[in-house]
Formats: structure tokens, C-alpha cells, sequence
């Protein structure tokens, strides 16, 4: 899947928009064709996906130093 910057002048895909897609998303043929976005619709559908996905912190580099730090005394 990728995302990408429309070559070309489509209309979005979104039900009810009439605004002309600036963006693409590809699937590289799981779906037929690419689906394209305007930039308000994009930002809509990030805000729709960010309240049911929220990427996790990574882990912090001191408990691996603390982990480290026990092994070496024992």
C-alpha cells in the first residue's frame, strides 16, 4: 500500500465531495482501481482512524541499560 500526490486532475472519491483529489492511495491490486482524496477529506479520514488507532510508545532505552546492569552483577 502506498500513498502518493495525484499526477493528474480527478474528482475525490468520497460520497457527496465535489472537490478535487490531491491525494492517492494504491493498493498494488488488492482493489481495482486507486482511491483518490481531496486534502479535507483526507484530514477527515486521518482524524476517524487516529480515534480508533493509537500507535504505541516505544520502549525506552534505560530499562534495556537497566536490564544490562542486572545481568552483569549477577
Amino acid at each position: 500500500m502506498e500513498l502518493f500526490e495525484c499526477k493528474h486532475v480527478t474528482k475525490c472519491d468520497f460520497y457527496g465531495c465535489t472537490n478535487l483529489a490531491k491525494y492517492s492511495f494504491s493498493t498494488k491490486g488488492v482493489i481495482k482501481r486507486d482511491l483518490s482524496f481531496c486534502e479535507e477529506c483526507m484530514k477527515g479520514m486521518y482524524n476517524c482512524i487516529a480515534k480508533l488507532q493509537v500507535p504505541r510508545a516505544l520502549e525506552s532505552p534505560y530499562k534495556t541499560i537497566k536490564k544490562l546492569r542486572i545481568k552483569d552483577e549477577k
